[in-house]
């Protein structure tokens, strides 16, 4: 632990760890390829988490860096619930190191609280850090309200024979379900869907996490060409390195 206390040496530990997570999931595909905003977060929460060492010795960067920290805080706690039964794969694989991945964000989860809220380096970044909770639950919050709203639209789509949609953000994130966005990591599925949307997925983890629409894919995939014809449904994407044949060539697409 002396050594962790090192910013050098915690820093590059980040590092090494968040290089681990990135590189499996190009080839096992736990959280598939990250919408755009979300590619942004992550670059921004990610880069702060392994330079925090060095940026919590600057008294004008604290208050900044901090705040990041309250939000990365919140992106570790949504990886750690999305993995659900892969910390079981983990602790049964841990024997040989690999298992021991799926513990990284808890990990980094854990040292954020310990760094800002423990052993802060000044008050004004366990306040900073502590202001994004309210911030990040918020915001929670409101995507639990859309996605309940867009449940209704789908329901008055369902009762029109599927013939008038209020098309809106959520909308479009419920139809590509399961062929754009996947909603839930699971081993045994064969390729998943490419997209990952975080939206959604908060979306239906505030809503009893059932799928609103109950048609099957290939009725799925017709709605979605239908009421977003501009927008793409397959993609130039490896689907991780083990499943992109399996992607590439499934029959729903032709």
């Amino acid at each position: 632990m002396r050594n962790l206390s090192v910013p050098r040496n915690l820093t590059v530990l980040n590092a090494i760890l968040i290089l681990i997570i990135l590189l499996l999931n190009c080839y096992y595909q736990a959280f598939c390829v990250p919408t755009n905003w979300t590619i942004v977060l992550l670059a921004v929460c990610f880069i702060n988490t392994t330079f925090y060492p060095y940026f919590s010795r600057h008294r004008l960067l604290v208050p900044v860096a901090s705040f990041i920290n309250g939000i990365s805080f919140f992106v570790f706690v949504y990886c750690i619930i999305f993995l659900e039964q892969m910390y079981i794969w983990g602790l049964m694989f841990s024997i040989i190191l690999i298992g021991g991945v799926v513990f990284i964000p808890l990990f980094l989860a854990l040292q954020l609280v310990w760094t800002n809220l423990v052993k802060p380096v000044s008050s004004i970044a366990r306040y900073s850090f502590l202001l994004a909770f309210p911030v990040c639950i918020g915001i929670v919050i409101s995507i639990g309200i859309q996605y309940r709203n867009a449940i209704k639209s789908i329901k008055k789509f369902e009762q029109s024979n599927y013939q008038q949609l209020d098309k809106n953000f959520m909308t479009e994130k419920i139809l590509g379900m399961h062929f754009i966005y996947h909603t839930r990591f699971c081993e045994f599925d064969g390729w998943r869907p490419p997209k990952h949307e975080p939206i959604l997925v908060i979306g239906m983890w505030l809503n009893d996490r059932e799928d609103p629409l109950k048609v099957d894919l290939k009725k799925r995939l017709e709605l979605y060409k239908k009421f977003f014809p501009d927008h793409q449904y397959k993609f130039d994407c490896s689907c991780a390195y083990q499943y992109r044949e399996d992607y590439f060539n499934d029959r729903l697409f032709n």
